[in-house]
C-alpha cells in the first residue's frame, strides 16, 4: 500500500466568464492555471491524495496527468461558476473538488488539502511607488554534469565532487523571473507566462544541459551560469512587452537550499 500526492495550482477569477477562463492558454501550471492575470483574488493550490497498490508492470499507482485532468476538467468549471456568485471558504473549495473530481471512472481521491498559491508576488518600494516589481516562479527539470574539458576525471572530481559524475545528475529547478513595470500598466501575467515558457522553460525542460543544448557547450552549467543564461535569453523579449517592461533579474533554485540571482 502506498500513498501518492499531487499538488495542482489554480486561480478562481471573476475577470472572465468561466468558459473563457478555461479556454485560456495553459502556460505556467507550476504557479497556477488558470492565472489571476492582473486582478487580485483567490489563488489556490490543492494537494490530492490517492492510496493503493502500484501496477506491478509500470510501477504507477495512477498517472499524475489523470490527477491533474480530474481537477482541471471536472472540478474547475464548478469552482469558477460558484466563485462568480460568491466568495468560497477553504472548506467549500476542498469539498467541491472532492465531490466533482473524485471517482466516476477517474481516480478516487482519499483526501485533499487546500492552501494559497505562493508563486506570484508584486513588490512596491516606498521611494517610487510608480514602479512595480512583478516576481513570478516557474519550474523545469533537467540534468547536467559539472566538469571542465581540459581537466581529467580525477581533477574534475576534486573540483566538482559528485556533480562531475560522467553520466550527469538531475534537478528540479525553480526559476523566478523579476520584471519591472509601470504601476498604471502592469505586465500581464498571462503574457509573461507565454514569453518565459517559450524562451526558457520549453528550451531547458527535460534536457541534458551539456548534451542537448548549445547554451552550455563552452561553459559549465552551474546554477550561476544557468541564471545568467536565463537573463540573456529573457532581456529582449521582456523589453518588447507593453507597459514599459524591463527585466530586473532572474533567480534560479538548483535545490531548496541553493539558489543564485543574476540582475539584468
Amino acid at each position: 500500500m502506498v500513498t501518492l500526492t499531487r499538488t495542482i495550482r489554480f486561480s478562481l477569477t471573476r475577470e472572465l466568464p468561466p468558459a473563457e477562463t478555461l479556454a485560456s492558454p495553459r502556460g505556467n501550471t507550476h504557479a497556477g492555471w488558470p492565472s489571476m492575470n492582473l486582478i487580485a483574488g483567490a489563488s489556490w493550490e490543492a494537494t490530492v491524495e490517492v492510496r493503493g497498490t502500484p501496477d506491478p508492470r509500470t510501477g504507477y499507482l495512477v498517472g499524475i496527468d489523470k490527477l491533474d485532468a480530474a481537477v482541471r476538467t471536472r472540478a474547475l468549471p464548478v469552482l469558477l461558476e460558484a466563485h462568480r456568485r460568491r466568495d468560497l471558504s477553504a472548506v467549500e473549495v476542498a469539498r467541491i473538488i472532492l465531490e466533482n473530481a473524485s471517482g466516476d471512472g477517474g481516480p478516487i481521491f482519499d483526501a485533499i488539502e487546500v492552501g494559497m498559491e505562493r508563486d506570484t508576488r508584486w513588490r512596491l518600494d516606498s521611494g517610487d511607488m510608480s514602479m512595480i516589481l512583478v516576481q513570478r516562479r516557474y519550474e523545469f527539470s533537467a540534468s547536467h554534469r559539472l566538469h571542465l574539458a581540459e581537466l581529467d576525471d580525477d581533477a574534475n572530481t576534486a573540483m566538482f565532487g559528485k556533480c562531475s559524475n560522467p553520466n550527469g545528475h538531475g534537478h528540479n529547478y525553480e526559476v523566478e523571473v523579476q520584471v519591472e513595470t509601470k504601476g498604471d500598466a502592469p505586465v500581464s501575467i498571462l503574457t509573461l507566462d507565454e514569453v518565459v515558457d517559450e524562451v526558457v522553460i520549453d528550451r531547458f525542460d527535460h534536457k541534458h544541459l551539456n548534451l542537448d543544448l548549445p547554451d552550455f557547450k563552452d561553459r559549465v552549467p552551474s546554477v550561476e551560469n544557468i541564471a545568467a543564461r536565463c537573463v540573456d535569453l529573457l532581456r529582449a523579449p521582456i523589453a518588447a512587452l507593453p507597459g514599459e517592461c524591463r527585466l530586473h533579474g532572474v533567480k534560479v533554485w538548483e535545490t531548496p537550499r541553493t539558489a543564485c540571482t543574476v540582475l539584468a
